[in-house]
């Protein structure tokens, strides 16, 4: 089962009329009752039930596919996050863990405590624009792993094109403030950054243990 699908179960004990699912803009439906919800029909409206007019009699199962379109959003500062669905996405960090405390009472394992740092760069600008997110941010799904609220477990990323920010920089322990905005106002002849185009990856917010989910906006001129 795949994010954007939901399968229901439909049980009758004698034959009915009709049943409704939620209503949601843009729905389609397949399996029994597919031709309830071909494209062009009426296929749903937010915040309203649909309704299906036909006979129910046993099981019948009802695959619903409910569409989702990356978004992105702009936070404080002008940062931008990037979201799908009911899903926000991160920044795919490699970590390194050291443990701490260890002789301190009642610190021994596993019970023990660990600081977790960047294993990989992390000072990323993205470059998208809000208006065309599609066109920007692509998404594969794949089997969610043993422990899915971990790095290697997540079922979903998304791949986006950034820029390394150099002068972004780790202070008292976390990313520091920056705003490119205030950088192009002092000299509007100073770029945010010279660094080349990458493609970085951002998996789902609960799958990551040290994050960046609001990245500063950069263009692709260099």
């Amino acid at each position: 089962m795949t994010l954007d699908r939901r399968q229901f179960l439909a049980e009758a004990a004698a034959v009915v009329a009709a049943s409704s699912l939620p209503g949601v803009a843009g729905a389609t439906a397949t399996g029994a009752v597919r031709h309830a919800l071909q494209p062009g029909n009426d296929a749903g409206t937010t915040g309203t039930m649909h309704r299906i007019d036909r006979e129910w009699s046993g099981t019948t199962t009802v695959l619903v596919r409910l569409p989702m379109q990356p978004l992105i959003t702009t936070r404080y500062n002008g940062a931008v996050a990037t979201e799908r669905g009911p899903l926000v996405y991160s920044l795919r960090v490699s970590e390194r863990w050291t443990r701490v405390n260890a002789d301190k009472p009642h610190r021994e394992l596993p019970h023990g405590d660990f600081e977790v740092r960047p294993g990989s760069p992390w000072n990323y600008g993205l470059v998208v624009d809000p208006q065309r997110a599609s066109e920007r941010v692509r998404f594969v799904e794949q089997p969610v792993g043993e422990r899915p609220f971990s790095p290697e477990g997540a079922g979903v990323m998304a791949t986006v094109t950034a820029r390394r920010l150099p002068r972004w920089t780790i202070e008292s322990g976390w990313a520091g403030e920056i705003s490119p905005v205030d950088t192009a106002w002092a000299d509007p002849r100073r770029l945010p950054t010279t660094e080349p185009v990458d493609e970085v990856t951002l998996i789902p917010y609960g799958c990551t243990n040290i994050r960046i989910t609001e990245f500063p906006r950069v263009t692709d001129t260099v």
